[in-house]
């Protein structure tokens, strides 16, 4: 843990001061603070930090108690002796704050480093560089703490982490280590069952570990499960790997990193395709669930069965 850090979001929100572990307020409190932190140095709305706190029931009094909860924060870090101070402007808040004292800030570093590396041919490097910043993550950001408009704001950055376990597992296999990462790799495709990019690549760990079987019943439960409880088929990267599975070409050297587009060079070069479709979905939906629990009412055009499964029902002014 770098003693340079004084915020860590990735996970249970903590805050180490001068003299340690910082005691923080309640709820209200650790909303506002993490909201505050992700977007660190910038502005954020008055409304947007009330919908946050406060989520789709904000008192009357609610401006006068964003201010008490704002003022409290800011005693408890003068206190704490941390490098940072919350401004107050005519359209909201911001926390000034340097980026080294946030361990998010570190992680987006860490993760254009190692990125940069694996293009300019340095595998073993990049490794390192990755597994550094996914060490940084004790949990997913703002889990727990009940905000619906946060867990929104901070999918983007859990998904940045699903995104660099891909590419972690991108070189562990592009250097022939399929077998070192194969129990890891099923883990996390349990884990995340609907990430297409990790279950092709746990297709292809079992198939170097000689378990072929295996690797095509991992596409065969993936399609029904897409099919099932989502209505999709798999996406290009997954129908390519079971082709090559098929025809044998998944046997080649993939062992070579090359400065392009993606991290790998060869035919398991990373196909990422415009967005990862699930991420993509679950963040339309997650905004989907904020505006249906701001407003009540939410329109969306098209079917609006599956949107009426994740929505749930109305707020009861709409029956």
């Amino acid at each position: 843990m770098s003693t340079h850090h004084q915020f860590f979001i990735l996970g249970p929100l903590t805050v180490h001061g001068v003299h340690g572990p910082v005691r923080l307020g309640g709820n209200r409190q650790r909303v506002l603070l993490t909201l505050l932190l992700l977007e660190a140095n910038r502005v954020i709305g008055t409304d947007r930090l009330i919908e946050a706190v406060w989520r789709e029931a904000p008192p009357a009094t609610v401006r006068s108690q964003l201010r008490i909860c704002v003022s409290g924060l800011r005693r408890l870090l003068s206190a704490a002796g941390v490098a940072a101070f919350i401004e107050t402007h005519p359209s909201g808040y911001l926390i000034r704050v340097p980026r080294s004292h946030i361990d998010l800030a570190h992680f987006e570093d860490l993760l254009c480093r190692a990125r940069a590396e694996a293009r300019s041919a340095s595998p073993e490097r990049a490794l390192t560089l990755f597994q550094q910043a996914l060490q940084l993550w004790q949990g997913p950001v703002g889990v727990g703490l009940g905000s619906e408009l946060l867990e929104t704001v901070a999918l983007k950055v859990n998904e940045d982490r699903l995104s660099a376990i891909e590419d972690r597992f991108e070189l562990e296999l592009a250097l022939g280590r399929h077998r070192q990462v194969l129990g890891e790799l099923a883990r996390h495709v349990t884990e995340n069952p609907f990430m297409e990019s990790l279950c092709a690549q746990l297709m292809l760990a079992l198939y170097r570990c000689g378990r072929t079987a295996e690797a095509l019943s991992v596409y065969r439960d993936t399609r029904r499960r897409l099919a099932r409880e989502l209505g999709l088929e798999p996406g290009e990267r997954l129908r390519r790997m079971e082709r090559m599975i098929l025809d044998g070409s998944a046997a080649g050297d993939a062992s070579t990193v090359l400065p392009q587009s993606g991290l790998l060079a060869g035919p398991y070069a990373q196909t990422h395709e415009p967005q990862d479709r699930i991420a993509h979905l679950e963040r339309e939906i997650a905004e989907l669930r904020a505006a249906h629990l701001r407003h009540g009412r939410t329109t969306v055009l098209g079917d609006p069965t599956p949107m009426t499964t994740v929505l749930g029902d109305p707020a009861p002014a709409d029956r």
